[in-house]
């Protein structure tokens, strides 16, 4: 069973200039071929796109779906299968937009997907942000973000090889816990230069997680951490932050014994 909180903040600048949060999160609880699992998708609009926000939405709304919908196995997903459901994504984002008479890059996003079940767990990614795991005890990197030659340039899905260039890891062994995040908040939870995690910028996070009993409770703190000056002073971008921990893992661990 995974707890999971999330949330998506509107950064100062676009506070200041009236701008709509260009981030978009969705989580569902749901079975994939007969097993828990919970699928949690991330998208963060192009700053220079004028509906980047509603492509957010409906990008991570596709993904969800498509996930949920799906008949194989956690076990059983490859980079192939994700490959899918972010090119069926991609052809809704293009169908909304021609449907609004827009052009596609009107629309422009990046979208990470993470898939967690017991045993088995599957991120995908195509631009910036990430995802991270407790893998054995230690914070790493399951994607990492993507930069392009330019300061602030990144990829989207409608970029031209985005889906041919999709990042895609899968764990073969239980998770303790998952963050996955925007943008906004890299310098904040990852080092850069050596492409490590910022352990304490989560640990916190993770056991209010654990000690929780209902993790809707934990929804206006983090609201209130990612609209917090200690964070504002850091970045005026949009923040997003999903962070989820598996509880009652103890059958697991005696079974992987």
């Amino acid at each position: 069973m995974w707890r999971v909180a999330g949330a998506s903040i509107a950064g100062t600048s676009h506070q200041r200039s009236s701008v709509p949060c260009q981030d978009y999160l969705e989580f569902l609880r749901c079975e994939i071929a007969g097993e828990p699992a919970l699928v949690a998708a991330i998208a963060d609009g192009a700053g220079s796109a004028a509906l980047s926000h509603v492509g957010a939405k409906e990008v991570v709304k596709a993904l969800v779906s498509a996930v949920g919908a799906a008949n194989c196995a956690v076990a059983e997903v490859n980079f192939a299968a994700s490959q899918s459901w972010f090119r069926n994504a991609l052809v809704h984002l293009q169908e909304s937009a021609a449907r609004e008479k827009l052009e596609t890059r009107d629309m422009d996003c990046t979208a990470l997907l993470a898939i967690l079940a017991e045993r088995h767990a599957v991120f995908a990614q195509i631009g910036d942000g990430a995802w991270i795991a407790d893998a054995n005890g230690i914070l790493e990197p399951m994607t990492w973000p993507y930069k392009g030659e330019f300061a602030n340039e990144t990829k989207f899905l409608t970029s031209p090889g985005a889906i041919d260039s999709m990042q895609f890891r899968k764990c073969e062994q239980p998770l303790t816990a998952v963050a996955g995040f925007t943008d906004g908040i890299e310098t904040l939870a990852l080092n850069m230069v050596t492409k490590t995690v910022h352990a304490p910028f989560f640990t916190r996070m993770f056991g209010e997680l654990e000690k929780c009993e209902d993790d809707t409770s934990l929804l206006s703190p983090l609201i209130s951490f990612l609209s917090s000056d200690r964070v504002n002073e850091r970045t005026d971008d949009d923040k997003t932050l999903v962070v989820a921990r598996r509880v009652g893992t103890g059958q697991i661990r005696d079974e992987l014994a």
